[in-house]
């Protein structure tokens, strides 16, 4: 094997490692267990249970992403391994997390260097592997379950230009897009970008109609089986209300990104402008129609960013790449890239250092362990959000566990006892109903995970706010007579 190859994959494994680091250390203590989360993991834990991957007459999203993370689990265990272990209800989805962070960093890296060549390629797998930003990665996610499908679809799509087997390529990257979309619908907006490159390496029209049909007819098994359950309305109802409880606070979700990570939104915004200026249609078409969606759909949070997360490394490693084509002595370029790959890493590795090794999860696995611990009353209620919820009925098979404290706004406590896990989220949405904010009032003994609260300010997309020392503020309400102290 040639020297410069031998560097090359040496290279390549160096920015491999680093993306392992990044993005499976301490993957149970950071990010804090955010509420969607527990509501992707009991999905998941019911195609274990009943091997059905539709739960009861929630539309909101489609189910391969429970299918994919119902298999991991499976394999690790579940649920046996959480009844040894509590951490290991989040350990291991988000150790599956960081394993699909890490193959995505590879995907980028050869997708930006069949297009764009191997600078450009180091560039954008290094940012994709260090930056701040890819925190967002090691949550158990929808958008970074689909992320490998989509990356994958996009390289075999430019695999098919040259192959012998091209027909085979065409159709491997219509399943992989298709599969992305039966994730996620919001993975649509990617078809532009990949049905431009099926068209410019075939340059054949029936090559492109052929692709069409198992992109759209993937996830067109999803409305297909609501008809043949006779729940077509419940479908229609649930995808109209996911895309029409519109936030109002788009500003707010671009101030989010760019306070968990200023310095790669900066040079992202900059170089959209640059490939715009540049006509480069692989990056437009991978930026635009998402923007475009985003700019049209009402409800925005900041992790659908994820989506276009690659093709901001991607576009940051081009124009960086090319501004350093322009200085003439090839030494000096050298000097350049190098100068600037160092300068990622450090300030890479070390801002995102800072936050894997918080703890911020400390204080919610002490309030699952009061709960598994104590509550086995037949005649006591737990209200709480789904990260939380889903243990206790799913794993521990405790009665009167309500799967969304939201639930009371439709069914009633039955039983003479309560118990509220008031977390920032319940706090966020008590104002939705009067039984909410009844129920918070009513409860008579509040217990916190720890007795002295500080402020401090973390990459939380919230910014600033309260927690415990263990990392998460945690108010309990019951009035159920509890006797806990900390060990």
């Amino acid at each position: 094997m040639p020297l410069q190859s031998r560097r090359h994959y040496l290279l390549l494994f160096i920015i491999l490692i680093l993306s392992s680091y990044v993005h499976l250390w301490n993957p149970a203590g950071f990010p804090d267990i955010f509420f969607d989360e527990g509501v992707y993991m009991r999905r998941a834990v019911n195609v274990l249970e009943t091997g059905n991957p539709q739960e009861a007459y929630f539309y909101d999203h489609p189910y391969w992403g429970q299918i994919v993370l119902a298999g991991f689990l499976k394999i690790a265990g579940f649920p046996d391994t959480v009844e040894q272990n509590l951490e290991m209800s989040y350990l291991v989805p988000r150790i599956l997390m960081g394993i699909f962070a890490v193959l995505d960093t590879f995907l980028v890296y050869k997708i930006a260097e069949k297009k764009f060549g191997r600078r450009t390629a180091v560039i954008a797998s290094v940012l994709f592997a260090v930056m701040p930003f890819t925190w967002l990665l090691r949550r158990i996610l929808l958008d970074t379950i689909l992320l490998p499908f989509l990356l994958s679809s996009i390289l075999v799509a430019m695999h098919a230009k040259d192959s012998k087997n091209q027909n085979l390529l065409i159709l491997g990257s219509a399943l992989l897009l298709g599969l992305a979309i039966f994730t996620k619908v919001t993975a649509v907006t990617m078809i532009p970008i990949v049905g431009y490159i099926i068209y410019t390496n075939t340059r054949c029209k029936n090559n492109l109609l052929k692709w069409m049909v198992p992109v759209f007819a993937i996830p067109l098994i999803w409305p297909a089986t609501s008809l043949l359950l006779n729940q077509l309305d419940y479908w229609f109802r649930g995808v109209f209300w996911q895309a029409g409880r519109g936030s109002g606070a788009n500003l707010v979700v671009v101030g989010q990104l760019f306070f968990i990570d200023t310095v790669l939104m900066v040079l992202a915004l900059a170089s959209f402008v640059f490939a715009i200026y540049k006509r480069k249609l692989f990056l437009m078409l991978w930026f635009v129609p998402f923007l475009l969606f985003v700019s049209l759909v009402g409800y925005l949070q900041y992790f659908h960013f994820i989506l276009i997360l690659p093709v901001m490394c991607i576009s940051i490693g081009f124009m960086i790449h090319t501004c350093a084509k322009r200085i003439q002595k090839n030494k000096m370029q050298n000097y350049y890239f190098m100068i600037v790959m160092a300068a990622i890493v450090i300030f890479g590795t070390v801002s995102s250092s800072t936050l894997i090794n918080a703890d911020l999860t400390r204080g919610q696995f002490e309030v699952l362990r009061l709960l598994v611990d104590n509550f086995n009353d037949k005649d006591t209620t737990l209200l709480s959000g789904p990260a939380y919820s889903w243990i206790l009925s799913d794993i521990y098979k405790r009665d009167h566990v309500f799967s969304d404290y939201s639930e009371i706004l439709f069914e009633p406590v039955r039983t003479e006892k309560t118990i509220l896990v008031a977390d920032m989220h319940f706090m966020d949405d008590i104002s939705r109903g009067i039984q909410l904010q009844d129920v918070y009032d009513d409860l008579k003994y509040t217990i916190t995970v720890d007795d002295k609260i500080e402020e401090f300010n973390t990459a939380f997309p919230y910014g600033s706010l309260a927690f415990t020392r263990q990392g998460q503020l945690i108010e309990l309400k019951t009035n159920w007579d509890l006797s806990w102290k900390r060990p």
